[in-house]
């Protein structure tokens, strides 16, 4: 059932990375069997994550109308452009592709962190994994550099310059967060605060997830 929960999930992030596009050496990083792969080193010793295997029969897409329908997506994100009301510039750009790539791998980081638990030994064997996976030396360094950082939501919603960038990060982190210790919860409510998505779009993309969840068990 892991196995093929990663599926999913590489068909999550590979969705997203063929929509980005970029530069070759970021295309190669974001196709779905890399990023899959990191998520899989990442969580290979998170036994508790009562989510793994739940997405055996269903690709979840992030971004747009694959995500939660067209009509509520579009709604979702006029909720958090009105919430960047102060912001003039937020929704005219948006970020590069290395820079939003490396988002990506850091929300997983993040995600995958949010219990506090990463100690030195799954450091090692995350490390080993992403070895065996020659992604390259500048994959490795990005997790590596996420998983030494704080777990401070602002270093992910700092480069977001727009509301499908922020829905995303937000939507990827409740996807690979089965909320089961208030640590995750609280990296959540926080992600949600750094980003400024208003309380009704997270209790909607939470309670989609978990629809989805409860639909695949």
């Amino acid at each position: 059932m892991k196995n093929n929960w990663m599926q999913q999930i590489q068909s999550i992030l590979g969705d997203k990375a063929n929509a980005m596009g970029g530069a070759e050496g970021i295309t190669k990083l974001l196709a779905p069997t890399a990023l899959g792969g990191i998520v899989g080193a990442l969580l290979a010793n998170k036994s508790s994550r009562n989510m793994v295997g739940k997405y055996a029969k269903n690709a979840l897409i992030i971004g747009g109308s694959a995500a939660v329908g067209a009509v509520l997506w579009n709604k979702y994100k006029q909720r958090v452009k009105e919430s960047h009301e102060e912001q003039p510039q937020f929704g005219l750009q948006s970020t590069p592709s290395d820079v939003r790539a490396k988002r990506l791998v850091q929300s997983l980081v993040f995600a995958a962190k949010s219990d506090g638990h990463i100690d030195a030994n799954e450091q090692q064997a995350i490390q080993q994994s992403l070895e065996q996976l020659q992604l390259g030396n500048e994959a490795q360094q990005w997790v590596q550099q996420a998983i030494e950082q704080p777990l401070d939501p602002n270093l992910i919603a700092s480069s977001v310059q727009n509301e499908d960038e922020a829905l995303e990060v937000y939507y990827l982190s409740c996807l690979v967060i089965d909320i089961d210790h208030f640590m995750e919860r609280s990296y959540l409510d926080a992600l949600a605060q750094s980003l400024k998505i208003p309380v009704d779009v997270r209790q909607g993309i939470e309670a989609d997830v978990s629809a989805k969840r409860r639909e695949l068990e």
